[in-house]
């Protein structure tokens, strides 16, 4: 099974092709478009947003889900679905500090936030995954706010999921040797900020796209992990 994580930059219906030939059975896409199901054939789609242009969607391949109860609309933007084949996701796209100004007061964007909400729901599962575009790193932690990335993940491990990519490819926080974003689609300005989190799950194999195939598309590349 093959789980991907992309940022698509908008407009995902003309970028739909390249990720598809990934092969993903679920994929997790930050900044699309609200599309119709029957846009992507043979998958189901969730999505949620507050504009039709901009967003975070979910297809899943060969499997169904439903919304988790406990969804939460005022945590930005995160997607709890319960999968048919035992797993809990909870699919990312963290707009961080940035949420209460963009959407009003009561919104929270921290992955923080939404982990300490969903605690209860992800616990209650022997198998989860929590995967998107964090927009935070090691490399911005300030003090000792809650939001830091170090008390993010610390909290992560102690339910019991861990980042796929650092665990294989035994590499630290901060010092990933792959990029995920490529700021203003600069290559020289590179930050590790998507990752997939795993919960009685062990993946296999662990890949980040490469610059030269995907920034035309976007400033993120893919995050992929088969398990």
């Amino acid at each position: 099974m093959k789980i991907i994580s992309w940022n698509c930059f908008l407009n995902l219906s003309n970028k739909f092709n390249a990720v598809q030939s990934l092969g993903a059975d679920i994929l997790i896409i930050q900044e699309c478009e609200k599309l119709p199901e029957d846009f992507f054939p043979g998958a189901k789609y969730f999505w949620s947003g507050h504009s039709d242009k901009k967003g975070i969607g979910v297809l899943l391949f060969g499997m169904d889900a439903e919304i988790d109860e406990s969804f939460n609309k005022n945590l930005d933007y995160f997607l709890p679905l319960n999968l048919d084949i035992g797993i809990r996701l909870l699919a990312i796209w963290s707009f961080t500090h940035r949420a209460s100004k963009r959407f009003g007061e009561g919104h929270k964007g921290h992955v923080s936030d939404a982990i300490q909400y969903y605690e209860d729901w992800l616990n209650n599962s022997d198998k989860g995954i929590i995967a998107g575009d964090f927009n935070n790193s090691v490399i911005w932690d300030k003090g000792n706010k809650e939001s830091n990335f170090i008390y993010t993940n610390s909290f992560l491990n102690k339910l019991g999921f861990q980042s796929a990519y650092h665990q294989l490819r035994n590499e630290n926080f901060g010092n990933e040797e792959s990029a995920t974003l490529y700021h203003t689609k600069n290559k020289n300005k590179t930050y590790h900020i998507d990752y997939i989190y795993l919960k009685g799950i062990q993946a296999r194999s662990v890949e980040i796209g490469t610059f030269d195939d995907w920034i035309k598309l976007s400033d993120h590349a893919p995050v992929i992990a088969k398990f």
